[in-house]
């Protein structure tokens, strides 16, 4: 149970850095820590409702693949609409972080698109698990 406290935890500082680096024009960094705290939140409602066979899930850094075993734990689906940026945000953790041929930097809006999915799916979660009394 100390782990779920800490993904949101560390959710939450991530969702600030989020803002941070939008408002300092870095929307790229911005894309990455909105990434992260997606993962984070929604890795505490799998440590809280899943099981020992979400062990590997656990290591992956895939929101729309952590969302969807979410909602097969119980989690209300969210609009379909947010599931592509779910999978971006995927892009945004690994393409831009790395040199090759894949690399990329985020435009604003995608920036404020990714602001707004992570704010959805945080406030989804943060609900779900403050409901169950953790």
């Amino acid at each position: 149970m100390a782990e779920v406290g800490s993904y949101l935890y560390l959710s939450q500082k991530d969702a600030t850095r989020a803002q941070i680096m939008f408002d300092y024009n870095d929307y790229t960094a911005c894309g990455r820590f909105c990434e992260q705290s997606v993962e984070k939140s929604l890795k505490a409602y799998i440590e809280l409702h899943g099981d020992a066979s979400d062990a590997r899930l656990m290591s992956l850094h895939k929101p729309r693949r952590l969302y969807e075993r979410c909602c097969q734990l119980g989690l209300q689906s969210l609009d379909t609409s947010i599931l592509a940026t779910l999978s971006a945000l995927s892009d945004y953790y690994f393409d831009t972080n790395y040199p090759g041929n894949a690399y990329f930097e985020l435009t604003k809006e995608q920036a404020e698109q990714a602001l707004a999915v992570m704010a959805q799916v945080n406030e989804l979660v943060y609900a779900c698990i403050e409901t169950n009394g953790n």
